[in-house]
């Protein structure tokens, strides 16, 4: 079997099926937030640092194309060059079967194929490096590397784990790991010059992290720590569940099915994988793993934070299946049965997303599909034509003003109005409420126009998440009307409400940030 055209047939497919879903479905909250970071770049935001906004503004040509598609190519882009670079590293540590079964396992992976393979997150760049950083680090421990290729390597390292800190401050435990497996396996590394180098490479590349939260008062790490700080804070069994099985789901059942039986084979020691790669690949994986779930038990976490740690477990199970199925022409049994499950999921899910003909979430008026996740990535598009049609009636009705701007009060649905109304329609959006709710929208106030006395504003939100505008917003408008609201109809069902406030005549007052305290 010719593996290498194998592989390259298997990104063609996984390819076109990335292609798919980011093009028949719209973009989710998180999506449509880091959106918003290209529109005006920081060296970092308020919530991660810059890498995911470069990737879309390369992506889009400096913002000139800006369809879901041109959005999310990035991501689509660096899951073909991971799905490669998962078979060189494969090949390294065995053969090409190995780096066969690593590729197919790693499209597998729903985390790795869409969450940070086709949605546009901090996750799609960081996974680029992070797999890059394995293959590199793969490389230097290889025995018979020479010295020369081990000296650029590490200085390929030192910018490869740069640039993934700079996706996602999760790169810095690549750094963390490779340094326990060089404190307790290769201490030769501590008398080379290139090493310290290469951590003076990565501390240069992320210090733009550092010196923009100086100018910020430090907010990245006091509200990122207000989430994931263990003190003072009780015992949440549920976000614990929700971290397990969230992975689970995540990586792809039947791919968990086949780690758990590799480590337990190899912790049996019926197949003998060389140790320098186990212990590289369990001091990369383990600790990121360990610590969220630590962190789980006492907040709120999210399952896909956990993802690029089970980049190298794949490969320890790729070796593993590799060597049980050596010689063998068909792909085992496992494996097909992750193949199936993902590009089964991804075939129906689409089209369920955007037609299933049930009201999947609260039926209460008030919260009208609350718990209802697919909304995330439907009915925007239809709803910002009719919105449109509204405000072109109101403005030649005299019921707003012309240039009525439209206010959100949290980041989401803040970026899904500006994407899908603000931007299409030419008006201006501008966010208002507490740091923590508006997030980088308080950067992004300062360069749009803002809020003048006298002004007319449209407030609106979905009625599965949040709610009307608080007192504290109201009191800066003469009058807000009663709410109207326009129904998201999908598959002849009511699914979501669009309620629309018409505030009037603004008084003053919002700082130019729109922060409220």
């Amino acid at each position: 079997m010719n593996f290498r055209k194998q592989v390259l047939l298997l990104i063609l497919l996984s390819s076109i099926a990335r292609c798919c879903i980011a093009i028949f479905l719209e973009f989710g909250n998180d999506e449509v937030y880091y959106w918003t970071y290209a529109q005006h770049l920081e060296w970092n935001y308020f919530d991660h640092p810059p890498m995911v906004a470069l990737l879309i503004r390369l992506t889009t040509f400096n913002l000139h194309l800006q369809s879901e598609f041109f959005v999310r190519l990035g991501p689509m882009v660096c899951a073909a060059f991971n799905t490669w670079m998962m078979f060189l590293v494969g090949t390294k540590i065995r053969d090409e079967r190995t780096g066969w079964y690593a590729s197919l396992m790693y499209v597998a992976s729903f985390y790795c194929s869409v969450i940070a393979g086709t949605f546009i997150l901090p996750d799609s760049p960081q996974l680029l490096f992070w797999v890059w950083s394995v293959y590199l680090m793969t490389s230097l421990i290889d025995e018979n590397a020479k010295n020369k290729n081990k000296n650029k390597n590490l200085l390929l390292l030192g910018i490869s784990i740069g640039l993934c800190i700079m996706s996602k401050v999760h790169g810095m435990f690549l750094w963390f790991g490779f340094g326990l497996y060089i404190l307790f396996y290769q201490r030769s590394f501590l008398k080379s010059f290139y090493l310290y180098l290469a951590i003076l490479i990565s501390i240069i590349i992320i210090s733009p992290i550092f010196f923009w939260n100086l100018a910020n008062h430090f907010i990245t790490y006091s509200f990122h720590n207000n989430r994931v700080g263990f003190f003072g804070k009780h015992l949440d069994t549920d976000s614990f569940l929700q971290q397990i099985f969230g992975s689970i789901f995540y990586n792809n059942p039947a791919n968990i099915f086949l780690y758990v039986v590799a480590l337990v084979a190899i912790a049996r020691k019926k197949i003998m994988v060389p140790s320098n790669w186990l212990r590289l690949y369990l001091l990369l994986a383990l600790p990121l793993i360990i610590v969220l779930l630590l962190m789980s038990l006492f907040n709120e976490t999210l399952p896909h934070w956990s993802g690029p740690a089970y980049i190298t477990i794949m490969l320890i199970t790729a070796f593993y299946f590799s060597t049980k199925n050596a010689g063998a022409k068909k792909i085992p049994k496992g494996i097909s049965i992750a193949l199936g499950l993902f590009f089964g999921i991804i075939i129906l899910g689409i089209p369920l997303i955007k037609f299933i003909p049930i009201q999947l979430g609260n039926k209460e008026e008030r919260i009208f599909g609350k718990g209802d996740v697919t909304l995330d990535m439907t009915g925007w598009e239809k709803f910002s034509s009719e919105f449109d049609s509204l405000y072109r009636d109101d403005a030649t009705k005299g019921t707003m003003q012309k240039n009525a701007m439209l206010i959100a009060d949290n980041w989401f649905p803040a970026a899904h109005l500006d994407y899908y109304l603000a931007q299409p329609m030419h008006v201006n959006l501008f966010a208002v409420g507490k740091l923590t709710d508006i997030h980088h929208y308080a950067w992004l106030n300062k360069e749009r126009p803002e809020l003048q006395k006298g002004m007319d504003a449209y407030f609106i939100y979905p009625s599965n998440y949040y709610g009307p505008p608080r007192d504290q917003l109201k009191k800066y408008f003469r009058r807000v009307d009663d709410s109207l609201i326009i129904k998201q109809i999908r598959a002849n069902i009511p699914v979501r409400n669009f309620v629309i406030y018409r505030m009037h005549d603004y008084l003053g007052g919002i700082g130019r940030d729109g922060v409220l305290e």
